[in-house]
């Protein structure tokens, strides 16, 4: 099945940047190929570690960045991916949240958005609030055209 959104909304830690703060395995391919579409990183840390984490991990920069800097309440409200999504000019239920914290999944949904939770090895009944799940952001299939952004899902 093939979904298409306007937005691409990524948590940072623990979705595209590990412990270490370097790349998750297949965040930088993930993230390339969604260039000249509409696309945010949404974190609750500062800007400043944020950027840190970008930078370090070598991941392209995101045409919007939404920090703890940017709203008044952190995941689980829903601010940060109202924001984005505001910003990005994209109606909330066409935004996708892609997460991998039950605070971050219980945000994307508040806000109205469908969510792709990444496992990274924890066992599903963790992630049962979201839209769709995915083993790591590896698996993530996602795929610019145009001012949209497929997500395609195995049957």
């Amino acid at each position: 099945m093939r979904i298409s959104y306007d937005a691409i909304l990524f948590d940072l830690f623990g979705t595209l940047v590990d412990d270490a703060a370097r790349a998750m395995p297949g965040a930088r391919d993930c993230l390339e190929r969604l260039q000249g579409s509409r696309w945010a990183i949404v974190t609750s840390c500062g800007t400043r570690f944020a950027r840190g984490l970008i930078g370090n991990a070598e991941l392209p920069q995101p045409p919007l960045l939404v920090t703890a800097d940017d709203v008044a309440r952190n995941k689980p409200a829903p601010d940060g991916y109202l924001f984005a999504a505001a910003r990005l000019g994209v109606d909330p239920r066409r935004a996708l949240v892609v997460e991998d914290s039950l605070q971050g999944i219980a945000a994307g949904r508040e806000a109205g958005m469908d969510v792709v939770a990444v496992l990274r090895a924890r066992p599903f009944a963790f992630v049962r609030a979201a839209t769709y799940v995915v083993k790591d952001i590896a698996a993530l299939q996602l795929e610019a055209g145009g001012d949209v952004v497929a997500l395609e899902i195995g049957e």
